[in-house]
């Protein structure tokens, strides 16, 4: 059975989960869920987690710390972004980057060409994984679209001069200005991956 999509507040609990689980080897109670997220009601915890396990996005085993993260085959790899001048965005078939804990239904990967973002350690032919969201707030580090071309920079609305500056992390190189109306945000990055040779 497939993931489901999860809503915005399955997300943030799954996170919680997916941290507790990677930061201290164990799953956390449905206590100290309610407790992270302040509700009134045990249920509520409870709730969403049965939503998790219904959603094939966690698994239930025996004992009140029995939540486990299902097994995912990655992420589906959709492409390559540039770090530097926009490069045309074309979609790839078929090939997954090895990382579990994260959804189709709600995020992705991207292989970096450039090196626009080295500055905050972001080299040429690491993997971005990018949460899908067509907003973002100022200073997010994104992946934009412009016209047929994608790149990746930080993000920044210039109300005073009605545009968007699109800002790499390489003091060597310009930072691409734009209408709001001319630009597609594709989502935010969330991790970057690098693969040892």
């Amino acid at each position: 059975m497939g993931q489901q999509a999860l809503t915005a507040v399955q997300t943030r609990v799954l996170e919680f989960i997916r941290e507790e689980i990677r930061s201290t080897g164990r799953s956390p109670s449905m206590r100290e869920i309610q407790e992270e997220f302040g509700y009134a009601s045990p249920h509520t915890p409870q709730f969403h987690v049965e939503k998790l396990v219904k959603g094939g996005h966690l698994r239930r085993e025996a004992g009140h710390r029995g939540l486990r993260l299902s097994e995912s085959r990655g992420l589906r790899l959709l492409g390559t972004v540039a770090a530097g001048p926009p490069i045309e965005a074309i979609e790839e078939q078929g090939e997954r980057v090895d990382i579990n804990g994260f959804s189709d239904d709600n995020h992705f990967a991207l292989r970096v060409r450039g090196d626009s973002m080295i500055e905050e350690c972001i080299a040429d032919g690491d993997h971005v994984v990018v949460r899908k969201q067509s907003t973002c707030d100022d200073g997010d580090l994104v992946v934009a679209r412009i016209g047929d071309e994608a790149t990746l920079k930080r993000f920044y609305r210039e109300r005073q001069k009605r545009r968007i500056r699109l800002q790499p992390a390489n003091s060597g190189m310009e930072p691409i200005f734009c209408k709001a109306h001319d630009i597609v945000i594709e989502g935010v990055v969330v991790g970057v991956i690098r693969l040892m040779a």
